[in-house]
């Protein structure tokens, strides 16, 4: 066996062991400072939020992926949920939770961020800090703290931004038409909440903006940016907020 060969199996050996996140992730993205995600819900503003955390230097913030962060979750959390129903004790090959004790959750949890990463969000190579937004979070508003705890376990440096709006203008646009006013209101009200509480569980990693304000204020966007270590340009952002969008 080779050297080159000896080498690459210990390079191997050692990616399986690796837990260090940011290690992990800094094979694809060497200059990676950390990720940040946009978790809120439809016509909220978040595109726009999304343009503005997009201002600084190296950031690639991406835009909707039809709830595949929601996926990672499930995968994971039918994972945790076999291992901890099943998996408790050695089970013969002839029972139907045979080799249950063997998941690795966690592991199955930091690989799939990983890949989610590379080839969701796959950002150019040298960004130093990558992510997506997502509005598609109300189908998941029973387990979206379980989701806001993976967040922040399986990806480097996370900074995650709650985005808010005012439930009535919200219940007005065509991506609620369908819906009652009442409804619209209870559900809003009821994300709000739980966005609230995060901020308040994790006030370094977890952020509460409202849109009303980030556009009257931009200022009330700087926390964030200092939680990324970011350039806060405000002729940029001014620039950003004068722009309309056009969905």
């Amino acid at each position: 066996m080779g050297l080159r060969h000896i080498l690459a199996r210990l390079r191997a050996a050692r990616a399986r062991r690796d837990t260090d996140v940011m290690r992990l992730f800094r094979r694809r993205y060497p200059n990676l400072k950390g990720t940040v995600f946009v978790i809120t819900y439809g016509r909220s503003g978040s595109t726009l939020l999304q343009a503005l955390l997009n201002t600084p230097p190296g950031c690639h913030i991406g835009g909707e992926t039809f709830d595949t962060l929601g996926a990672l979750h499930d995968a994971t959390a039918r994972a945790t949920r076999a291992h901890a129903r099943w998996g408790t004790e050695p089970r013969h090959q002839n029972q139907p939770w045979h080799g249950a004790q063997n998941i690795d959750e966690r592991a199955l949890e930091r690989d799939l961020a990983l890949a989610y990463a590379t080839h969701v969000i796959n950002a150019p190579l040298d960004a130093r800090w990558i992510g997506t937004k997502e509005i598609r979070y109300p189908q998941r508003v029973d387990v979206l703290p379980d989701l806001v705890e993976m967040i922040l376990r399986a990806f480097p440096n996370p900074v995650i931004v709650f985005n808010s709006r005012n439930a009535t203008d919200v219940a007005k646009s065509r991506w609620w038409a369908k819906r009652p006013e009442d409804e619209v209101h209870a559900l809003i009200a009821r994300m709000d909440a739980i966005f609230d509480e995060m901020a308040r569980e994790h006030p370094d990693r977890c952020f509460h903006l409202r849109h009303e304000e980030t556009t009257a204020r931009p200022e009330s966007l700087r926390p964030v940016f200092k939680a990324m270590g970011a350039e806060f340009d405000v002729a940029t952002i001014a620039r950003v907020l004068s722009n309309r969008l056009t969905h």
